[in-house]
C-alpha cells in the first residue's frame, strides 16, 4: 500500500512542479502543512451535493468560484477534505443503466463512476488538491499531513457520498459541513412545505430522530441519509448544514462567524438524555 502511496506522491509532485508550486508541504503556507501533522480543529470535511454543480452537465463557472473560495480559506489556515456527489447527471446515467437491464447494485456502481468524474473537476482548480480520487478513508490523514486537500467520491454501492464524508469526519475527529441547495435543516421538505421551520441548532439525537421521521414518509427527501446521520450521532461530530450556493455565507460558517444554516453539536449530557426520552 505504501509503495502505491509513494507513486501517488510522485505524481502529485510532478503536477506541483508543472504549476510551479514546489513541494507538497508548501501548498498551504501554514504550520498545519508540516509533513506528518495536521490540525483537526482547523480541518473540515465538505460533503458537496452534486445538485449544486451538476445538472445535465457541469456548471463550470460555479465550480471555479467555489474552488476560488476554498483556496482563499486554505490560505487563511483551514484544511479540507472534499467529497462530491453525483447530482442530476448521475441520476441520468443510472436511469439509462436501469433501462438497459442494470440492477440496483449495478446502478450504484454507475453513480459512483459519475461522482469520481465530478470530483476530478475540482482538483484542477483547488491549488493544493490531491490529484487522485481516494477510496480508503484512512488515506485522508496521510494526504492532509502533506498539506494537500484529499478528494473522495462514492466508494461503495448502497452508501451515499454523505455517508463517506461522515465516516471521514468521524475518523479524523473533525467537523463535517454539508453543502446543498437548501439553507439548512427543516422540519419537513421545504420544496413540498414552503413555510416549514428551519432549525438554527439541533442536538445529534434530535437530528437523527428528524432524519428517521422524514425518511419514513413515502417519497421524502432527507437533508442527509440515515446511515450518515447515525455516524454523525454516534461520534457526536459537529456538523453544519448550509446552502453551498452562497459562498459568502459558506466563508462565514467556516470562519466561525455568524451564518445562515443549521449547526448540529453535542449538548450537555442531560439535554441529550431529554432528547432521547422525547
Amino acid at each position: 500500500m505504501f509503495d502505491m502511496f509513494q507513486n501517488w506522491d510522485d505524481q502529485n509532485k510532478q503536477a506541483d512542479e508543472a504549476r510551479g508550486e514546489g513541494s507538497p508541504s508548501s501548498a498551504t503556507g501554514s504550520n498545519s502543512a508540516s509533513i506528518g501533522y495536521y490540525n483537526p480543529k482547523k480541518t473540515i470535511v465538505l460533503s458537496v451535493g452534486g445538485s449544486l454543480f451538476f445538472d445535465d452537465k457541469p456548471k463550470t463557472a460555479h465550480i471555479a468560484k467555489f474552488c476560488e473560495t476554498v483556496n482563499d480559506l486554505i490560505k487563511g489556515g483551514f484544511a479540507f477534505v472534499l467529497v462530491v456527489g453525483g447530482g442530476q447527471v448521475a441520476r441520468t446515467y443510472q436511469a439509462s443503466a436501469k433501462s438497459l437491464g442494470a440492477n440496483n447494485f449495478e446502478m450504484d456502481e454507475v453513480g459512483i463512476s459519475v461522482t469520481k468524474s465530478n470530483v476530478l473537476l475540482f482538483t484542477y482548480n483547488i491549488e493544493n488538491a490531491w490529484k487522485d480520487v481516494l477510496q480508503d478513508v484512512k488515506m485522508a490523514r496521510k494526504v492532509l499531513s502533506f498539506g494537500r486537500t484529499p478528494v473522495f467520491a462514492g466508494n461503495m454501492p448502497g452508501q451515499t457520498t454523505d455517508a463517506v464524508a461522515a465516516s471521514i469526519a468521524e475518523y479524523l475527529q473533525c467537523d463535517f459541513c454539508n453543502l446543498s441547495n437548501v439553507d439548512g435543516i427543516y422540519a419537513s421538505d421545504p420544496a413540498v412545505h414552503p413555510g416549514t421551520k428551519m432549525f438554527e441548532e439541533l442536538t445529534h439525537t434530535k437530528m437523527l430522530s428528524l432524519v428517521k421521521a422524514i425518511a419514513s414518509k413515502p417519497g421524502a427527501h432527507t437533508f442527509v441519509d440515515v446511515h450518515a446521520a447515525n455516524i454523525l450521532w454516534r461520534s457526536k461530530v459537529r456538523s453544519f448544514f448550509i446552502n453551498g450556493s452562497d459562498l459568502t455565507n459558506f466563508k462565514a460558517c467556516i470562519r466561525g462567524e455568524q451564518f445562515k444554516g443549521t449547526i448540529v453539536q453535542t449538548a450537555s449530557a442531560s439535554e441529550e438524555k431529554e432528547d432521547e426520552e422525547d
